[in-house]
This record gives C-alpha cells, structure tokens and sequence, in this order.
C-alpha cells in the first residue's frame, strides 16, 4: 500500500489577517505593559465597558456606594462603586469588546486570582451574595447644589454607602466601566479573542 499526499489550497484574505494581527499584538503588548511578564500588576486602571464574570470571589473590607463615571460613549453614568481590601476570584473572566475589529479580547484564568485594593465601577452587578457584618448608612446632601455634575457625583458617594467585613458573591457578573487593582495574581491566565 502506498500512501498518497493531498494538499488542498486555501485563501487567506490579508485585510482581515493584518487587522487581527495588529489589534492582538497591540492588545497583548498593553496586557504584557499592565501585568508584566511576571503576571502581577501593580496600581493599573481599566477604563472602558467590561463584563467581569466569575463563579465565587470572596473579600475582606468591602465598601459600596454610589457615584458617576464616564464610559466610552457617555458620560455621567450612574454606577455602583465597589472596594475590597482584599479578594479571591474562582474561575475569573474579563471580556472587553473592541466593536472596530469585531472582536472580543477575553482574560481569564485557570487558577484563583488575588487581587488586593480592588475598585470597580459597575452599571451592573448580579449574583448570589452573603455579608458578614453588613451595615447601610445614609447621610444627608440636600443642602448642595445637585445640578454641578462633580458636586453630584460626591453627593451620591456620600449619600448611601453600604460596608461589611467579609463578603461573598457566587455566579457573579459585573458590568463596569472601569476596574482598579493595586496588585493582582493572575495564575494560569489566558488571552484569547472571540469573534463578536
């Protein structure tokens, strides 16, 4: 018997391949700039429209309040402020769209993340949530001048805030508009992009 070698041609439209290759190297190349090549960053803001999703994360010193922040398309969005001293995500994953190229860049990671002086603004946050320790508070702001974009950004941030000492969230999916990690571990971390 012999065995016989068939080649079958194919096309590669280059416009399309020079556009992914271009976005994923600029892309890695600002992922290997935040994270380094050790996988740690240090006090790096994300700012844009990003999905965080995860199946546990656990935290000490959580804080919750109001505020505004920008988004790439609008400014001024309501948002839910949140700030853990310290947290462990189980199966993370950070999706960014980038609707130019028709792409979705995608992070995750294979093994827990720890994250320390972590910040997130959110339009949305859903999951199954326990606190320990959980206190709300109101303070009053009816005597400042709400019309002033900045005065009231602060007032909501003041205006009702929510702390605990130990927090708990399963199936978690955030919607944000910026994230804040003073440092971050991202073992076992993947990047990947999915066509939108």
């Amino acid at each position: 018997m012999t065995a016989e070698t068939i080649i079958i041609g194919g096309q590669t439209i280059k416009k399309k391949l020079i556009i992914a290759l271009v976005g994923g190297f600029l892309f890695l190349g600002a992922l290997l700039g935040t994270f380094g090549l050790t996988g740690m960053a240090a006090a790096i803001p994300l700012v844009g429209g990003f999905t965080v999703s995860f199946d546990e994360m656990t935290g000490t010193g959580f804080k919750l309040y109001g505020s505004l922040a920008d988004s790439a398309m609008k400014q001024n969005n309501p948002v839910a402020v949140n700030e853990i001293d310290s947290a462990t995500i189980k199966n993370l994953k950070i999706s960014k769209p980038i609707p130019f190229l028709g792409i979705n860049a995608v992070i995750t990671a294979e093994k827990p993340v720890t994250i320390t002086g972590l910040q997130q603004k959110a339009t949305l946050v859903t999951g199954d949530a326990t606190f320990n320790e959980l206190t709300m508070a109101e303070k009053y702001v009816g005597d400042r001048d709400l019309s002033d974009p900045k005065v009231l950004a602060g007032a909501a941030a003041e205006h009702f805030t929510q702390t605990a000492n130990n927090i708990t969230i399963k199936n978690g999916i955030l919607e944000t508009v910026y994230l804040f990690q003073k440092t971050v571990s991202l073992n076992g971390m993947k990047v990947s992009f999915e066509k939108q």
